[in-house]
């Protein structure tokens, strides 16, 4: 037995034995020494085996690092659309699904009907409606922007635009704020769900845009301390507490789509000569009325998109057999992962059958690409644009545009090869007739499909981001 409390004659020879330590930092066998002058975990290793590949992210668990895993997690939206276009929107229409799911499916089918002379009125149509900021007033102010020195400027006409987006969007923010306490009242006790539903009655939901004054009364006085006292009697930490902090951000943004708060912000701006030297004595309460009204009309012009959102949401409830949930929920996923703030690009889907030819387009475009440039007033604009034409296969085009020269790459399948010259032939000919001269056309097999990013590498700068993870 040991002697460890050494109450008898130890064994000679060990008395004066040097205790040292059995491991030294020295040793080239032991790796990952514990070093108690520094806070690290005791291998010196990562905890997250994702950030050790892309070292490159400043923070591994940032909102954008984030984004980029679903950018290369999500199906391609072209490849889902054309296989729900292409087979399966007809096969549920003749598969005895809900009967006014089948109509809606089959008026979407027939909106999309063009002859090859209504096509180009359509894609500009969706390319006037994919973005608020556009049109002559706003194309002077991108170009005060790019012309001023002057800091002071520059942030009252951002905050203009921040407050234009929201003015005109004050319907669409009031309906997610009622969306938001629809949610909250399915979460809260009967008693309190009773109370809240009495509130959200009081608030106007035909509020003309701008007009916020009396719905903002409410919810500030009535509906933020009824609220507040709730979770201060309940502590509720669950779902509630998710909902109220969305509900809190809508009201935000609903305080800022005030009317009277854009027309100040537009009257701030016409106080400096460049702005007042173009735009004359303009009335303010006037220019507000027709922005508004501008806005409205290009809303009426993407009734077939609404059509699409109106389809996806009814298949991810399941309408359209549960066996097809995931590819909708993948094409809704794709369309909003593209509306990301993170997605500096314009982008427009197209579902089509010209001429009863089907297929499905996809277009991103960069109106002000920087790469290679070399000219302080050079100005290049970038575009991918996918598409999948049936019984035809998947095509990728990128064009890089420059004071009226063009530079296309075709990628197709195999057997358009075949055509080259023809491709060449037509393509050279479509942009003669719109003014545009060609540099150069080069058409190749398609490999794998491209990927944005392959085109657009501004996605991953990050040098103007901020992580504003909780």
């Amino acid at each position: 037995m040991s002697n460890i409390m050494k109450v008898t004659t130890p064994v000679s020879g060990y008395e004066n034995a040097s205790r040292t330590n059995p491991i030294t930092t020295s040793d080239p066998n032991i790796n990952n020494i514990t070093n108690i002058n520094k806070v690290t975990r005791p291998d010196s290793k990562s905890t997250n085996a994702d950030y050790q590949q892309n070292e490159f992210v400043q923070n591994h668990r940032s909102n954008y690092e984030g984004f980029l895993r679903a950018l290369k997690e999500t199906p391609s939206m072209t490849e889902l659309m054309g296989d729900l276009l292409f087979v399966k929107l007809g096969n549920m229409v003749n598969s005895g699904i809900d009967e006014n799911f089948a109509e809606e499916i089959s008026r979407f089918l027939e909106m999309i009907k063009l002859s090859k002379e209504e096509l180009g009125v359509h894609l500009k149509n969706q390319a006037d409606g994919a973005t608020k900021f556009s049109g002559a007033f706003f194309d002077f102010l991108r170009g005060a922007l790019a012309q001023s020195n002057s800091s002071d400027l520059n942030f009252k006409i951002l905050d203009l635009l921040k407050k234009y987006n929201d003015f005109t969007s004050s319907k669409h923010i009031l309906n997610s704020i009622v969306i938001d306490l629809s949610n909250l009242s399915k979460s809260l006790p009967k008693s309190y769900s009773v109370q809240l539903l009495e509130i959200t009655k009081l608030l106007d939901q035909n509020a003309k845009p701008g007009d916020v004054s009396k719905n903002l009364e409410i919810l500030k006085k009535e509906m933020i301390p009824f609220l507040s006292k709730y979770i201060s009697y309940t502590n509720d930490f669950g779902r509630v507490r998710d909902i109220i902090s969305s509900l809190m951000l809508n009201i935000a943004r609903y305080e800022n789509a005030n009317k009277n708060g854009f027309i100040d912000a537009f009257e701030g701006i016409m106080n400096y000569n460049v702005i007042k030297d173009k735009l004359g004595n303009i009335d303010s309460q006037t220019f507000a009325d027709v922005l508004v009204q501008m806005h409205g009309e290009d809303g009426k012009g993407n009734e077939y998109n609404q059509k699409l959102i109106d389809i996806l949401e009814r298949g991810i409830k399941g309408e359209a057999g549960y066996e097809n949930i995931d590819m909708f929920k993948g094409i809704l996923s794709s369309m909003l992962l593209n509306e990301s703030v993170y997605v500096p690009l314009m982008h427009m889907t197209l579902p089509l059958n010209v001429d009863g030819t089907m297929m499905f387009s996809e277009l991103w475009i960069d109106p002000d690409d920087e790469e290679g440039k070399t000219g302080e007033d050079e100005r290049k604009a970038k575009l991918l644009i996918k598409f999948d034409i049936k019984d035809v296969g998947f095509f990728d085009l990128i064009i890089l545009h420059s004071k009226g020269k063009i530079d296309m790459q075709l990628f197709c399948p195999e057997k358009v090869l075949a055509l080259d010259k023809g491709i060449r032939a037509g393509l050279t000919e479509i942009m003669e007739r719109n003014g545009l001269a060609i540099k150069s056309i080069s058409v190749e097999k398609s490999k794998a499909p491209i990927s944005i990013s392959e085109v657009f590498p501004k996605i991953y700068e990050r040098k103007n981001t901020v992580n504003v993870k909780i």
